[in-house]
């Protein structure tokens, strides 16, 4: 009797696994046959940017911190007429201390456009004003408050400086918090050599500006550097000359004609926060001025509208940025029992 030739188990395995790769060859090109339609149909979805991606980590901002160093001396030539505020110094490390805020698209929209009706008022004076919202290439740029003057620290002083502000943040226990703008008002700096149009804060819920700049400035203090908006008792005051037909601008706090000043780093200066986003050499006049409340009354209910979230505090020494997180679990000082 005839043997009946049936194949091997393994030859089976073998036609098995021919129709499974054969199969999905086939399958991808069938696959994408049946969706080119829905391909098309879905290209207006997939050509507009998606909404849903993360923001970049603030750490990643810190890289781009600084700008190229045109020049080794102080020319106000190379940078749009400004003059250095503090000179400087071989062997010291220029230090800020801040609250970062990179507005998003639609607000900084809103502020530009707030800027260009300004310049738009007064057309002799609005020339001159300069945005801090881009870059010269004009790319969005980072806002902030400041909680420091700008200061310096030698080589060896840094890293004590920077450690000692992160104990003493960590050690006030101040939460996030969320800070909105109440009024547009234009600023000198301490020295009186530039102007600002800045927006002014409200006071946050459990005080967290003036507690941060009250530990900000505890230890610039302790590090032998002077602190930021304390009030003072000025010796005979007198207004600044360029402000005699311009009342309303504001002076800043801590500046002293005579440089004589009670300090106090306790003080309530809620009136001193501020974010700027333009500047101009000269002081404006009561014409600017002028076009600076129109412009607020036409313009400034979108600003009120924007909410700036405080998570951490950066301190910018030399070129390297540290980042001071708030504490989120952090229990208030209650009274008996807990209440």
């Amino acid at each position: 009797m005839a043997l009946v030739d049936y194949s091997s188990s393994g030859d089976e395995a073998d036609d098995v696994h021919t129709v499974s790769r054969s199969t999905a060859l086939k399958r991808p090109r069938e696959d994408s046959d049946n969706n080119d339609d829905n391909d098309n149909n879905d290209n207006n979805k997939h050509n507009k940017p998606s909404s849903d991606l993360p923001p970049l980590p603030s750490k990643f901002y810190d890289l781009y911190a600084s700008t190229t160093r045109v020049g080794t001396r102080d020319d106000p030539s190379l940078h749009g007429g400004r003059k250095r505020v503090t000179p400087h110094i071989e062997g010291n490390w220029p230090t800020h201390l801040y609250i970062e805020w990179y507005p998003l698209t639609i607000e900084h929209e809103s502020l530009t456009s707030l800027i260009s009706t300004l310049k738009g008022a007064i057309p002799s004076e609005g020339s001159k004003i300069q945005s801090l919202l881009t870059s010269d290439l004009g790319a969005p740029l980072p806002l902030h408050v400041s909680l420091s003057r700008p200061i310096g620290f030698a080589t060896e002083q840094r890293h004590r400086f920077v450690a000692s502000l992160e104990r003493t943040i960590r050690s006030a226990r101040i939460r996030p918090f969320d800070i909105t703008f109440s009024r547009l008002d234009w600023v000198p700096n301490f020295e009186g050599t530039r102007w600002f149009l800045v927006l002014r804060l409200n006071v946050p819920d459990s005080n967290g500006l003036n507690r941060l700049l009250h530990a900000c400035n505890k230890v610039v203090q302790e590090h032998g550097q002077p602190p930021l908006y304390t009030k003072t008792i000025e010796k005979n005051p007198q207004p600044m000359e360029s402000f005699k037909n311009a009342s309303k601008v504001s002076r800043p706090f801590g500046s002293d004609v005579e440089g004589n000043s009670m300090q106090d780093v306790s003080d309530d200066v809620s009136d001193a926060f501020h974010i700027s986003i333009a500047w101009t050499l000269e002081p404006p006049s009561l014409d600017l001025l002028k076009a600076t409340e129109s412009t607020a009354k036409d313009q400034f209910q979108d600003v009120k509208k924007m909410l700036v979230k405080v998570e951490e505090v950066k301190a910018k020494v030399g070129n390297v940025v540290t980042n001071i997180c708030l504490q989120n679990k952090v229990l208030e000082g209650k009274g008996l029992f807990g209440l």
